[in-house]
């Protein structure tokens, strides 16, 4: 079964015990509602966590112009982007101030999470972080309840969690050689050892 908009809106909203609805355009409250907070429900939770799903590859667009100070370059946001992750490599240092990166690396690539629209790109476990979280946030407006609120801000928190977990157990990053703990047990030398599990 394909997810939808309308889905997720409903898995909220029966978190909630309220009515569900058939299309975000219906002119009840609890559509209104849901088509008011639901993109911006969505970009806040895919913010939350770097999401497998949701990352992106590129590389950035120089501008003509430097920084005035600082930073030796400066790149044009991807549009679809929503968090910047890193560059090239994660030691670069970089800061994003508005639509610009500033750096000092002169050919620049980032990871960033990508705006996903698609409900159907979605992870399984961030559809279900991502109704809680719409829950949490009409809960006042469809229930008029505190403790409903409290309740799904909870629920959400839970939710996010587990789906954090099953994104992470997806990946593996390079293990840095100069932990601490990898010389105390004498692999910072290994080269084997080279990954280590979010």
């Amino acid at each position: 079964m394909s997810m939808s908009e309308v889905k997720i809106c409903n898995l909220a909203l029966r978190k909630l015990g309220a009515r569900l609805i058939e299309s975000l355009n219906d002119t009840s409250q609890e559509a209104v509602t849901c088509n008011l907070l639901y993109e911006q429900v969505r970009d806040t939770v895919l913010r939350e966590h770097p999401w497998n799903f949701a990352a992106a590859r590129v590389r950035l667009a120089k501008l003509a112009e430097a920084p005035a100070f600082g930073y030796s370059f400066q790149y044009q946001v991807p549009p679809d982007c929503l968090h910047l992750r890193q560059l090239m490599n994660a030691q670069d240092e970089f800061v994003v101030e508005g639509d610009r990166i500033l750096t000092n690396r002169d050919s620049a690539h980032a990871v960033y999470t990508k705006r996903i629209t698609n409900p159907v790109l979605f992870d399984p476990s961030f559809v279900m972080a991502l109704a809680a979280r719409l829950a949490a946030e009409i809960a006042d407006d469809i229930t008029g309840s505190n403790t409903r609120v409290k309740e799904m801000w909870t629920l959400y928190l839970n939710a996010l969690q587990a789906a954090r977990l099953a994104d992470s157990s997806e990946g593996r990053e390079d293990i840095r050689q100069d932990e601490p703990w990898l010389e105390a047990r004498g692999l910072s030398d290994d080269p084997t050892v080279n990954v280590l599990w979010r």
